[in-house]
C-alpha cells in the first residue's frame, strides 16, 4: 500500500544507506506520485533558500536593460535570462514566469570555468557559459546561487547512491554507481531559478494552451503557471517555493555608488494566497496531489532519463504548477536543479542511446 503523499528520508539515512529498497519503490516506483522528501539538512541550508528565493524577485525586478543583457538567445535563452521565449502548445508565448539558467559546471571547481562537452556545438543550451548579473547590480547573487546549488548537487549524489543500490538488485546488467557517477560528475546539471509573476486581476486564461503530456480534459484549466509535462533528466532537485507579496515588500535595489551589502531577504507569506495552487502531480491512477514541500526539505522528482536508465523500475511522473487565482501581487519564487548525464553518456544500454541523442529526440516531439 502506498502512502497518499510523498515519502521522506532524512539525510543522515541517506549518507549511511540506510533507505530500504521498498521506501524507494514506493517513492519512485509504478505506482509512486515520483518524488522523494529529503529533510535533516545541513544548518546553511534554510538562510541559502530564503536569499536566493528572494533575489529571484530581486533579480525579475531589475531595469529591462540589464536583463536584456543577461539573456542569450545563442543558447535557446536557456543558459541566463529568459522571460517571454518559451513558446506554447497555442503559438503563444509565456510571460508568466521569469527563469534564470544556470549551468553547473562550477560543482567541479573553480578551474573548470565552462562546461565540458565541446564537440557538442549543437546543443549551446547545456553548453554555454554562465553570464552573470554585473555584481553592482545584485551583490552576492552569484555566490549564493553557487553555494545553494552545490548543496543541492551534494544532496542529489547521495540520492543518487541510493538508488544505485536498488537498480543493481532490480535492473539486470546495470552499472555499479552509474548514477552517482553522472550527477557527481556531470558537466550539464543546470539550475532553474524561477519567477512566477504576479496573476492580473481578472486575467484571462487561454484554456487552447495544452502540452502532448496534457492529461484529462478536466485539468486544462489548472496548469496554469505551468504546463504539464515530464523533466528530462535523472533526478530534480526542488526548494519549498515561496510567496512573495511583491506590493506591500517591493523587491527593488537602491541605486549605489561602489560596492554594495547583498540585499536583505524579502518577507514570505506563510503559504499560498490561493490554497489550490502551487506543484501538482498526476499519479499512474490519473489522481491529481498537491504537493508541498516543507520549507527546511528538499525533494527530488524522477525524471525520463532515469526511467531509461532502470529500465523503467523507476518513473517520471507528469506534472504542474497552477497558479493564483487571486489577482493580488503576490509572486511565486523556486529554484529547480536538472541533473543530467554528460551529452556522451549511454544512457539506454539495449540500444546504445546516449544523452546527446536522447536530448534530439525529445527536441524532436516539440517541433
Amino acid at each position: 500500500m502506498h502512502s497518499l503523499g510523498p515519502v521522506t528520508v532524512s539525510l543522515e539515512e541517506l549518507r549511511a544507506s540506510l533507505v530500504s529498497f521498498d521506501k524507494l519503490d514506493e517513492a519512485f516506483g509504478p505506482s509512486s506520485l515520483g518524488i522523494l522528501i529529503v529533510q535533516d539538512l545541513p544548518s546553511q541550508y534554510s538562510e541559502l533558500r530564503c536569499r536566493l528565493l528572494s533575489y529571484a524577485s530581486y533579480l525579475a525586478n531589475l531595469p529591462s536593460h540589464v536583463l536584456e543583457s543577461l539573456s542569450l538567445p545563442e543558447a535557446k535563452y536557456l543558459t541566463g535570462w529568459s522571460h517571454g521565449k518559451e513558446a506554447l502548445k497555442s503559438g503563444s508565448y509565456d510571460t508568466q514566469k521569469g527563469s534564470f539558467y544556470v549551468n553547473c559546471d562550477f560543482y567541479h571547481g573553480a578551474e573548470r570555468s565552462k562546461p565540458a562537452n565541446d564537440a557538442y556545438s549543437e546543443y549551446p543550451e547545456l553548453t554555454a557559459s554562465n553570464v552573470w548579473p554585473p555584481e553592482d547590480s545584485l551583490p552576492g547573487f552569484r555566490q549564493c546561487f553557487e553555494e545553494l546549488c552545490s548543496l543541492v548537487i551534494d544532496t542529489a549524489v547521495l540520492v543518487a547512491r541510493a538508488c544505485d543500490r536498488y537498480a543493481i538488485s532490480k535492473v539486470e546488467g546495470y552499472e555499479p554507481g552509474y548514477l552517482e557517477r553522472v550527477v557527481r560528475t556531470s558537466a550539464t546539471t543546470k539550475a532553474r531559478l524561477l519567477h512566477y509573476y504576479p496573476t492580473p486581476a481578472n486575467a484571462h486564461v487561454d484554456l487552447s494552451i495544452t502540452t502532448d503530456e496534457r492529461l484529462g480534459q478536466g485539468e486544462q484549466d489548472l496548469d496554469t503557471w505551468c504546463t504539464t509535462h515530464i523533466d528530462h533528466g535523472c533526478l530534480t532537485g526542488l526548494t519549498s517555493a515561496v510567496y512573495i507579496d511583491e506590493s506591500a515588500h517591493p523587491p527593488t535595489l537602491a541605486s549605489s555608488q561602489g560596492s554594495s551589502p547583498p540585499p536583505a531577504p524579502l518577507p514570505f507569506l506563510s503559504g499560498a494566497p490561493d490554497p489550490d495552487s502551487g506543484l501538482h502531480i498526476r499519479s499512474r491512477t490519473g489522481v491529481i496531489t498537491k504537493i508541498k514541500i516543507p520549507s527546511d526539505c528538499l525533494a527530488f522528482q524522477t525524471g525520463e532519463t532515469l526511467q531509461l536508465i532502470t529500465g523503467g523500475k523507476f518513473q517520471a511522473v507528469p506534472h504542474f504548477v497552477r497558479g493564483s487565482a487571486d489577482g493580488g501581487q503576490v509572486a511565486r519564487n523556486t529554484l529547480a536543479v536538472f541533473t543530467q548525464p554528460g551529452l556522451e553518456e549511454v544512457v539506454d544500454h539495449e540500444t546504445g542511446k546516449t544523452y546527446a541523442q536522447f536530448c534530439r529526440e525529445v527536441a524532436e516531439r516539440f517541433t
